[in-house]
């Protein structure tokens, strides 16, 4: 889960929970895709007010139940729910219109649906990656499943809050959407700054990573192999380009990635490898804000890097 994620997540629960709070004393959550990954979004719903249930495909961490049928939660009785919320899962699912009618299915009558989902962002398959939203895509599902929009945006920020914490190559839409009887009119206190970033399709980023990567390694000595620094969706469409018989290992600081293979190349340390760090280039491939926290980091050491994105990549 990225950042911008969670914190659109929290700012649009904290919006809505004074209604559905104000008249009950227990809500019930459920969320779509809680398996955790890297970070969830049930600390939102801390409160003794709320119980939060996790529903995934998978079973694992933060996730209570794992349906039998993607389209048909028959281990979820009708009208069970009073928030049914979902973040970064859309894309991936292939026919979403019947996962909206489900949503409709389990929330009880005037039930909340909030939907985040990603408009723009390479490709990130999960296992599949089937789509990217705009507000129109959103209201047109929560339209099919007879529910009211009650709020739509892209790229949404609040008023008053830093653009940098809000905005990255994922640029999501927002949904809030209700179900009959309504009785909620219209938006409350949303007042989003909305800024939008270039929409790419994946060969069109993907050749954009590739001038990138290759202006980088330009400035390596070409007899050494190459370090990646970082173990993600970056360092993966990175070693995609380079080829694995270019890349020499992995760095992560992560220690749930260390001693083990991503993508089929080993992941070490940066204390190991600042030990051998003279015989490899390092390229960083992260994310922007990461990358300038490891770029600290090599810095701080002594370490030589080669850091990916100029203005046109950097978010």
């Amino acid at each position: 889960m990225h950042k911008s994620s969670y914190l659109r997540m929290e700012y649009i629960v904290r919006q809505y929970e004074q209604i559905w709070i104000k008249e009950k004393q227990k809500v019930n959550v459920l969320d779509i895709g809680s398996y955790d990954v890297n970070g969830t979004y049930r600390t939102i719903f801390n409160a003794p007010v709320y119980q939060y249930t996790g529903m995934d495909m998978s079973p694992g961490p933060n996730v209570d139940i794992v349906p039998g049928d993607i389209y048909q939660w028959n281990e979820i009785a009708d009208e069970t729910f009073d928030v049914v919320i979902s973040g970064q899962v859309f894309e991936h699912i292939e026919y979403p219109w019947l996962t909206i009618k489900e949503i409709a299915r389990v929330l009880k009558p005037s039930g909340f649906c909030i939907v985040i989902a990603p408009s723009s962002g390479m490709e990130h398959k999960a296992p599949k990656d089937c789509y990217r939203y705009y507000a129109d895509g959103l209201s047109a599902l929560a339209k099919w499943a007879d529910f009211k929009v009650l709020h739509v945006s892209v790229g949404g920020v609040p008023d008053l809050c830093e653009f940098d914490d809000w905005t990255d190559d994922w640029n999501d839409a927002c949904l809030v959407a209700q179900k009959k009887p309504f009785m909620v009119e219209g938006d409350i206190n949303m007042f989003f700054q909305e800024k939008r970033v270039p929409v790419y399709g994946y060969h069109d980023i993907h050749k954009l990573w590739e001038t990138e990567v290759r202006r980088v390694c330009r400035k390596f000595d070409g007899e050494k192999p190459i370090a990646l620094f970082g173990a993600g969706l970056i360092g993966s469409t990175v070693l995609e380009i380079l080829g694995a018989d270019k890349v020499a290992f992995f760095i992560d600081n992560s220690l749930s990635k260390i001693g083990k293979e991503y993508r089929g190349i080993n992941v070490i340390s940066f204390d190991e490898y600042r030990k051998v760090s003279g015989q490899y280039n390092c390229l960083i491939t992260a994310s922007y804000k990461i990358s300038l926290e490891i770029r600290k980091q090599l810095e701080a050491a002594g370490v030589e890097y080669g850091m990916l994105y100029d203005d046109a990549l950097g978010t």
